[in-house]
């Protein structure tokens, strides 16, 4: 189980092979089989486009920090997967 935990963490994470498979298009889905992106790569292609300050940078920021969040909930469950397993 910490495994799979570990390895959607790590999904999360690598940009470039997730990319490379959804397509990276810049715009919402409506279905499972359309290309879409992903947070890292929304904030890396656009963060050199923005000026300190602007909405677009605010929003660039707020995705950075939802990304955190959401590496640091898998890092919370692999610590609650181990505590269980030890016991």
């Amino acid at each position: 189980m910490t495994g799979i935990v570990l390895g959607m963490a790590r999904a999360f994470g690598e940009a470039l092979a997730v990319q490379m498979v959804i397509g990276n298009a810049p715009h919402i889905p409506h279905s499972l089989f359309e290309s879409t992106s992903t947070l890292t790569s929304v904030i890396t292609l656009s963060m050199g486009n923005t000026v300190m300050g602007s909405m677009q940078n605010n929003v660039l920021w707020t995705l950075a920090f939802i990304l955190m969040l959401m590496t640091f909930v898998f890092v919370f469950i692999v610590r609650r997967l181990e505590r269980r397993a030890q016991r």
